[in-house]
Parts: structure tokens; C-alpha cells; sequence
């Protein structure tokens, strides 16, 4: 196995990349296209369930999930293309696979999302459907913040993977908290029975 590995390191390919610098930062700006793509319209879209910007219409907001998909496939391209440049390093590091399963689950959660909000038969007039749709949405933004952070870690050495794993963990739990308090002071957030009672202002559908 790490034979295959090394050979796909040092590739024609492999090499030409890392040596031309043109060629390697044109991945990593498609990279983080994809990602902007992926990560930003899912994540819009979650936080729209979860009550921010009300006066928004959800509906509309599929429209974009095309571009979110496309936006997946060149991460999907791009995210072999570096993993194919240092794959004996990469390939022994758990935080790959930590950053693929939070990806594979959260493709998983999108697509439950998008089937639940609008699909055919969707309904978030009732309060087991509004709080199906949000616990989603939570959960997506969950993952995101998982897969985005092991990709970050991944470049880092052990040591300094921990101490900034820490440190997310910290700022998402004091965002999360401030953003509880903020949300519940402007109406973002409200029981399910009040969620029910104002689905049009909530969901725009």
C-alpha cells in the first residue's frame, strides 16, 4: 500500500503540480470555490430553517442547490488532485477520514434537508415538522464546522492540531451560547408552538 502511495507521489503528475506554482494554486483557488459553493449555500439555507433573515422567502433558496452540487463536484476533483501530492502523508493522518466522514455526512443531512423542506409532501406547518427541519439544519451547520476545521488541521503537526481543535471548540461553544441569547432577544428563536403558529413569516412558503 505505501508503495502505491509513494509512486503516486512522485508521479509526473504528482510532481508537475507541486513544481509549477501556477498549476497549485489554481487547485486551491477551485478548491475553496467549491468549498464557498458547498459550505455557504447549505449553510445559508440552514441558518434560514434556524430563523435568521425571516423576511427571506426559503423557498427560492433551492434554486441554488444546483450550484451547490457543482460546487461539491470540484471540491470532489480538486480534493483528489492534493491528496495526490503528499498521499504518504495524508493517507496515515486520522484527520483525513475524520474530514471525509463529516463530508459524507453532511451530503447525507443535505440531502435529507432538501427532501424534507422541499420536497414533495413537505410540511413545516406542524411542530414535529419544524423541529425536524431545524434539528437538520443544526446538524448540518454541526458537521460543516467538523469537516472544515479537520481539513484546516490536516497541514498542522500534532501538537498544534489539539491546541487548535481546542480552540474551535471553545469560539463555536461562546458563539453558540451568544448566538442562543442574541436569537431568543430578537425572536430567531421560539418554541415549537410559536414556530407553528408564525410558518409564513418563518419559512416564507
Amino acid at each position: 500500500m505505501m508503495e502505491m502511495l509513494q509512486a503516486i507521489e512522485a508521479s509526473s503528475f504528482s510532481m508537475w503540480v507541486k513544481e509549477s506554482s501556477t498549476a497549485y494554486v489554481a487547485v486551491l483557488a477551485f478548491h475553496t470555490i467549491g468549498l464557498a459553493f458547498l459550505v455557504g449555500i447549505s449553510g445559508a439555507t440552514a441558518m434560514r430553517i434556524l430563523g435568521v433573515a425571516r423576511s427571506m422567502p426559503l423557498e427560492p433558496m433551492e434554486d441554488f442547490f444546483p450550484l451547490m452540487y457543482v460546487g461539491f463536484w470540484i471540491n470532489a476533483v480538486t480534493g483528489m488532485v492534493l491528496l495526490s501530492l503528499y498521499p504518504t502523508k495524508f493517507f496515515v493522518d486520522a484527520t483525513l477520514y475524520i474530514k471525509l466522514g463529516a463530508v459524507t455526512l453532511a451530503i447525507v443531512i443535505i440531502r435529507k434537508l432538501q427532501a424534507h423542506v422541499f420536497g414533495e409532501g413537505a410540511n413545516l406547518d406542524t411542530a414535529a415538522g419544524s423541529k425536524k427541519a431545524k434539528m437538520l439544519a443544526g446538524t448540518l451547520l454541526a458537521v460543516w464546522l467538523i469537516a472544515t476545521t479537520a481539513g484546516r488541521l490536516m497541514a498542522y503537526t500534532l501538537p498544534t492540531k489539539l491546541q487548535t481543535a481546542a480552540a474551535v471548540l471553545v469560539v463555536a461553544v461562546v458563539v453558540l451560547l451568544i448566538g442562543y441569547f442574541v436569537g431568543r432577544g430578537l425572536g430567531w428563536i421560539k418554541s415549537s408552538e410559536q414556530g407553528v403558529q408564525q410558518h409564513p413569516s418563518v419559512y416564507g412558503k
